[in-house]
């Protein structure tokens, strides 16, 4: 898989250590090339910006004119899928940072292997990004992003798969069998019998209720109320956290 990287800070000296260290690591860590370009201020990144042109951004937080974390909102509007991590100074930042759900964050003056430790994780996660699975429509086979997958909801004999800006799809195969498929990843969670959730598609997680991105709600098991919480929790808090991140 490729990398597309912008990275914004607007001190020359920062900026040119950081771009040589990313365009070093997708050299001899990728077999395809990685794309790497910097810019020197929110303004600049913006005027270029577009959904799906990058999938990691390193912007600094303290700069002239818009700031790193006014910068990250505009991202976050504009591509809710983009990885940020921040480049400051100081962690007294964080708790402000939260709202736009950065990946990672780098304090100056950081060191190579934290750097790299960031981008190995930022692979990892845009390759789980990439995972599709194999889903029986009518008579067709179907190929599914995973991430699009919002919800599987049993509905009789059929499985609805809910897909993030799409028409759901129902699916003949058995609802075992969608769940077999993704056993293993941890961005879904069982939230009652016959239905499975992407944790990444998640809103709010109550007592009653687990309620979607897309608007849409289903019941939360009464059993397992607790656990489904201290899942969804941890899993939350350990975006954040990525091995050392708040």
């Amino acid at each position: 898989m490729q990398m597309h990287i912008a990275l914004v800070d607007d001190l020359e000296a920062d900026r040119r250590l950081l771009e040589r260290e990313l365009r070093s690591f997708c050299a001899g860590r990728l077999e395809q090339p990685g794309a790497v370009t910097a810019f020197s201020s929110a303004e600049a990144l913006l005027a270029r910006f577009e959904a799906d042109l990058y999938n990691l951004v390193f912007l600094d937080i303290c700069m002239d004119g818009m700031d790193g974390i006014q910068l990250a909102r505009r991202l976050r509007e504009a591509d809710p899928r983009l990885l940020i991590v921040f480049v400051t100074t100081s962690r007294e930042y964080a708790f402000e940072a939260f709202p736009v759900h950065p990946f990672d964050y780098l304090v100056k003056p950081y060191s190579r292997g934290e750097l790299y430790r960031v981008l190995e994780e930022a692979l990892r996660v845009l390759a789980a990004a990439d995972k599709t699975i194999a889903v029986r429509v009518s008579r067709e086979t179907v190929e599914i992003p995973v991430r699009k997958l919002c919800a599987a909801v049993a509905r009789g004999h059929n499985v609805e798969l809910r897909l993030a800006g799409h028409d759901p799809l129902y699916t003949t195969m058995t609802f075992a069998e969608v769940q077999e498929k993704l056993a293993g990843d941890p961005r879904f969670l069982l939230c009652n019998r016959g239905i499975l959730v992407n944790m990444e598609q998640v809103l709010t997680l109550t007592d009653e209720l687990v309620r979607l991105k897309d608007g849409e709600s289903f019941p939360v098991r009464r059993r397992s109320r607790a656990e489904l919480r201290a899942t969804f929790s941890q899993y939350m808090l350990s975006k954040l956290e990525r091995r050392g991140g708040i």
